[in-house]
């Protein structure tokens, strides 16, 4: 009877789990405290910010602007003194919708013809 009962305790500790599961938002993100400027303190003397970058039409630039906008990012990256977590989110667009966006409208003034090369230009960049 001993064996059946030790086994069935180690069975049970098995089925247990390991971390409690959050209810809510808050219990998943412990935040203490947040300032106007919207710093978070996360913990006590811990905090934490979180930017937000617009796109940047990256693929419709020639070479010269990309390194430039490479190097100035890197520039930006290694001005910050602190311990940070980048998080990129691609989401896949609708190219129609992209075109309709990025493409310049035909209109009647005799210009259509340029509109036509700089929306061939942009289209083989997308």
């Amino acid at each position: 009877m001993g064996l059946f009962a030790d086994g069935f305790k180690e069975l049970k500790k098995a089925s247990e789990p390991l971390y409690k599961t959050p209810k809510s938002i808050q219990q998943t993100i412990e935040i203490m405290k947040v300032a106007e400027n919207g710093i978070f303190e996360v913990a006590r003397n811990r905090f934490s910010k979180c930017y937000r970058f617009q796109d940047i039409n990256y693929t419709t630039t020639n070479e010269t602007e990309q390194i430039d906008i490479f190097e100035r990012y890197c520039k930006f990256l290694n001005s910050l003194d602190v311990n940070f977590k980048i998080t990129i989110n691609n989401k896949n667009k609708d190219m129609e919708q992209v075109r309709d966006y990025v493409f310049l409208q035909k209109q009647d003034d005799g210009y259509n013809g340029f509109r036509k090369i700089y929306n061939d230009i942009i289209g083989a960049r997308i």
